[in-house]
């Protein structure tokens, strides 16, 4: 096979089979793939006249970054503007001085949807969640509607609340404070889904958002029919320049059942991965479920989704069906109840089910997860949260916190783990940051860990070790060119890398 692309003059980083970082002075690329790796002077041997030399500068090259847990439509719709992109609101009054203009300039009666608030980070006395009396003072004749960072809950004005569907459970609505939890606020979005051609844009602008991060490949959480036509609208027009495995909700289980697909149907670029269910909610919206209660609302233990009769049978029918699972759990009652409906579906380590986020696991917990060969896919820029005076802290006692987002424990148990963002923020190179630099011991792992998450172990989430993850010869030539190596840069130095390029089958797609 000829050369295509020769990289020189810097470190390559190959994330090799067993999990090592081993280096290499140059790389060549032939046919979209990875033909060599080795020392310079050899490597300059397979070259040709049309050979593109591309020269690094001292810079390193990595495999491109694999984001196992994104909400791509959503940070999509955020970058075109069908939502107001709050999630730099630094203030409750920013925010509603925000959606102030937004309702002026979009006229009287026109919804405004915003999404990506989080009041935990904002300063006392403004640190509560906005009401729906905030919103109807501000746009008594606009329907406003806006989804915290999680997503896991929203909160309404009275014009946007007379749109919710009347068959929404009861106690996920609070009316009075214009709340909605889970099904009903996921059930109200719906209602004001955008059409086909936006969400196509949206999907193009969260590709090109993704490649300036260093990531060639997402685990993309779909949750309707139209964002499944979305992505293969852009492929057909050839326009998909991000590998995309699907993960559709449990709720489409039935249609793809009755259209005869299962895991894998698709291609390189786009395919159909596991099916997602939701076991509890979110720490922000007090609604993960726990054994002990809130450390801030004495009352309350979170709530499960599902009662653990019907969890079990939705978790069969999917494996019945011929789709993995990803279980979202965050509290130690979901991961149990995950755990519970896994082990009775009969799930076996090569059924590599997921279970999302993980976040406070019981000792016994972890070694259960072991045992069935569940995938930890977890996100390091959670521990954002963590940390004495830290939403998780506040939320749930200094002891939880100090368990919470086991990253340590979860590597030394011999889980599979894998790294993504939940879009809490987008961004690789934060993750990594956050998990070498967490404020807790069992939060820590090493840059070489990190990195590991974040490529080798999402690719192997994704049943796709065999082509991505690292750097070896024969394997997709993904690649991230980094400002310096993240292995040899001092730890509080990481947050300070950036993305110089990024490659996708050999091919440049940012900067283009």
């Amino acid at each position: 096979m000829g050369v295509d692309l020769l990289f020189v003059n810097g470190v390559v980083l190959p994330a090799a089979a067993d999990g090592g970082w081993r280096r290499a002075e140059a790389l060549a690329v032939g046919g979209g793939r990875v033909v060599a790796l080795g020392p310079a002077e050899e490597l300059q041997a397979l070259a040709d006249g049309r050979t593109r030399i591309v020269d690094l500068q001292g810079r390193a090259l990595l495999p491109g970054f694999i984001d196992a847990h994104t909400h791509l439509i959503s940070e999509g719709l955020k970058e075109t503007g069908f939502y107001l992109d709050l999630s730099t609101a630094g203030s409750l009054g920013e925010l509603l001085e925000r959606v102030r203009e937004a309702v002026r300039r979009r006229g009287p009666g026109a919804w405004v949807l915003g999404r990506g608030w989080d009041e935990a980070r904002w300063p006392e006395p403004e640190r509560r969640l906005p009401t729906r009396e905030d919103l109807d003072d501000l746009a008594p004749q606009s329907p406003v509607a806006l989804v915290r960072v999680d997503g896991h809950i929203l909160v309404a004005n009275t014009q946007a609340l007379r749109h919710v569907p009347p068959d929404v459970p009861e106690d996920e609505v609070d009316p009075v404070r214009g709340q909605l939890r889970e099904r009903a606020a996921w059930a109200l979005l719906r209602r004001l889904k955008p059409p086909l051609d936006e969400l196509i844009d949206a999907v193009g602008a969260a590709q090109r958002r993704a490649h300036a991060l260093g990531v060639t490949a997402v685990h993309d959480v779909v949750s309707s029919r139209e964002q499944l036509r979305a992505y293969a609208r852009l492929k057909r027009l050839g326009r998909l320049t991000l590998r995309v495995r699907l993960n559709p909700v449990v709720e489409l289980l039935d249609a793809l059942v009755e259209a005869g697909l299962e895991t894998g149907f698709g291609d390189a670029w786009l395919h159909l991965g596991a099916i997602k269910l939701f076991a509890d909610g979110s720490i922000g919206a007090r609604n993960a479920a726990f054994g002990e209660p809130y450390a801030d609302e004495p009352a309350s233990r979170g709530k499960l989704n599902y009662p653990q009769d019907e969890l079990d049978r939705l978790v069969k029918e999917a494996r019945e069906a011929g789709f993995p699972l990803m279980i979202h759990a965050i509290g130690d009652r979901a991961i149990e109840a995950a755990l519970t409906a896994l082990e009775r579906a009969g799930v076996m380590p090569e059924d590599r089910a997921r279970i999302e986020h993980f976040e406070l696991p019981t000792e016994g917990q972890l070694e259960k997860a072991a045992e069935l060969g569940v995938v930890a896919s977890m996100q390091p820029n959670f521990v954002r949260w963590s940390g004495p005076g830290g939403l998780y802290e506040r939320r749930l006692g200094p002891e939880r916190d100090r368990r919470i987002d086991p990253h340590r424990r979860v590597v030394d148990a011999k889980i599979p783990l894998a790294f993504g963002s939940d879009m809490m923020p987008f961004g690789p190179l934060y993750g990594v940051h956050c998990a070498v630099n967490a404020p807790h011991p069992d939060q820590r792992l090493s840059v070489e860990e990190a990195l590991n998450a974040y490529t080798r172990g999402a690719a192997y989430a994704g049943f796709q070790e065999h082509e991505l993850g690292s750097l070896e010869p024969g394997k997709w030539a993904d690649l991230v060119v980094l400002s310096d190596d993240p292995t040899r840069c001092p730890p509080e130095a990481l947050k300070d890398l950036r993305v110089v390029e990024t490659y996708v089958a050999g091919r440049r797609v940012f900067p283009l």
